[in-house]
């Protein structure tokens, strides 16, 4: 290990975090899973839309709000950046947060039976039209 200078102490600027630093720009060598990262985007609004029919109150919802931000925030800046660039590696990161945090919201007890009648509920063309949809329909007609 190389010893500093007492003057080369004095000279140097303060770390303001003396722990170890990450390499935040290092490279990837695959393109950003885009489509992946749309795919949570769906299952977060599926998730929500589900907890929130069940339980308007649960407390896991404003997370998976932030979840779903995050997850769209990572997409643009991937999409805005070149691959290997600091912002590009930022998406990466910020995708990668965002799908633990996911995960971690999840266990093997959340049943997936609500989560596709709630989906089917949206594609069923004899289903009756949620109120964001009667809503549309009737500014439409005016």
């Amino acid at each position: 290990m190389q010893r500093r200078s007492p003057r080369a102490d004095r000279e140097s600027p303060p770390r303001l975090d003396p722990g170890p630093r990450r390499l935040l720009c290092r490279s990837v060598p695959r393109p950003f899973p885009a489509q992946t990262v749309r795919d949570l985007v769906g299952i977060a609004r599926l998730l929500y839309r589900t907890w929130h029919a069940a339980n308007p109150s649960d407390s896991r919802l404003p997370e998976l709000v932030a979840i779903g931000k995050d997850l769209r925030a990572a997409s643009a800046l991937a999409s805005a950046t070149k691959s290997g660039t600091r912002r590009h590696r930022e998406a990466w990161e910020l995708a990668e947060l965002a799908t633990h945090r996911l995960g971690s919201i999840l266990d093997a007890y959340v049943a997936v039976k609500p989560l596709v009648a709630s989906t089917f509920r949206s594609v069923d063309e004899s289903a009756e039209p949620t109120e964001r949809e009667a809503k549309r329909a009737a500014r439409q007609r005016r």
